[in-house]
């Protein structure tokens, strides 16, 4: 006869309930606390004109929100433009006695453009309020670096953070856990992230229309995504086990992923954490996503940067892994033929 199994102790289903709620609650946390404290957090803009003018708008906004915006002032629309293009400021404001004229990149951020279009409403209504006139002084806005028309709030790229981060978590994993062999861990880690960069490349380019530029530029910012995560996590496997997997998939997932500023930015971000953001892998992979599609690259400098440096962590952790293990094996075996020539 079957034995009837003894039921869990009591002492066991409380500790699992306060363990989900424990997991729960930290899920929540990590992914509810950035966009519930979101605010502007020195936003750089630029102010056409003199310096008193910026003087000026810095000391308004300042009024309005203490460190919210970092305003530099231009000499003329060009020197905006190349700024905005150049991903140093997000927008550019030219204040006249009969207008606002703003210059705005939404490529860079629909959330950002969109609270500096604000302004430069409130600007134009002070300043008709002001003339005994309302209505009179009138924002025209030019987009300098627009989305594409079939995502015009850029809802496809802010959405590819996930799987963007958990691709990378993916690779890892099949790698870690399905492949054996260093070297052909190794093997695996190298070409599973170009196929799945060209992948989602194609899904977001060519299916969801999220993304304009060259196919192979944004490609390759996905493929150096993918692979800054996977090695990363597979060098913390290599080393440290599953302890090792789990720790560099909480770091990609519940630090990295809410602190990657697709969805707005890293300046609308609770500080410091926006900027800490942009040194893990998800920041700095959509910092260089958006700016190989829309920007030629620019501001993506400190991006490439950083994706490498978790590449070459990465490297450095499989390799001491690896190499431990080697000796571990050789050691075995030489106790195990020790005896035996005794």
């Amino acid at each position: 006869m079957e034995s009837t199994p003894e039921p869990t102790p009591i002492g066991r289903v409380i500790a699992i309930s306060a363990g989900l709620a424990l997991i729960v609650g930290v899920l929540t946390l990590a992914f509810a606390w950035p966009s519930a404290d979101m605010g502007p957090n020195e936003i750089p803009i630029a102010v056409i004109g003199p310096d008193e003018a910026a003087d000026q708008v810095q000391s308004q906004l300042d009024e309005a929100q203490p460190d919210g915006f970092d305003v530099t002032a231009v000499a003329d629309p060009a020197e905006a433009e190349t700024l905005i293009k150049e991903r140093e400021v997000y927008a550019a404001l030219a204040i006249t006695p009969g207008s606002v004229d703003l210059y705005t990149a939404s490529a860079a951020s629909p959330t950002v453009t969109r609270l500096v279009t604000g302004i430069a409403d409130q600007v134009a209504a002070q300043m008709s309020q002001a003339a005994g006139q309302p209505g009179s002084v009138r924002v025209n806005t030019e987009d300098l670096v627009p989305l594409p028309a079939d995502d015009p709030n850029g809802a496809g790229l802010a959405a590819s953070a996930f799987p963007m981060a958990m691709g990378g978590i993916v690779i890892a994993a099949l790698i870690a856990f399905n492949v054996r062999g260093s070297g052909r861990q190794v093997l695996a880690a190298v070409l599973a992230p170009p196929a799945v960069g060209a992948g989602v490349a194609a899904i977001l380019m060519y299916v969801l229309e999220s993304i304009d530029g060259d196919f192979w530029a944004i490609a390759g910012a996905l493929t150096l995504t993918m692979a800054a995560t996977a090695w990363g996590i597979l060098g913390l496997a290599k080393l440290l086990g599953r302890p090792g997997f789990v720790l560099g998939a909480v770091i990609v997932m519940l630090v990295g992923n809410p602190l990657s500023g697709m969805a707005s930015s890293p300046e609308l971000l609770p500080a410091p954490w926006g900027a800490f953001g942009q040194f893990l892998s998800p920041g700095a992979g959509g910092t260089l996503v958006r700016s190989t599609a829309y920007f030629d690259g620019n501001g993506a400098e400190t991006a490439l940067w950083t994706l490498a440096g978790w590449v070459v962590a990465g490297v450095v952790l499989f390799t001491i892994g690896a190499v431990r293990a080697k000796v571990k094996a050789v050691n075995a075996d030489e106790s195990e033929e020790t005896p035996a020539a005794a």
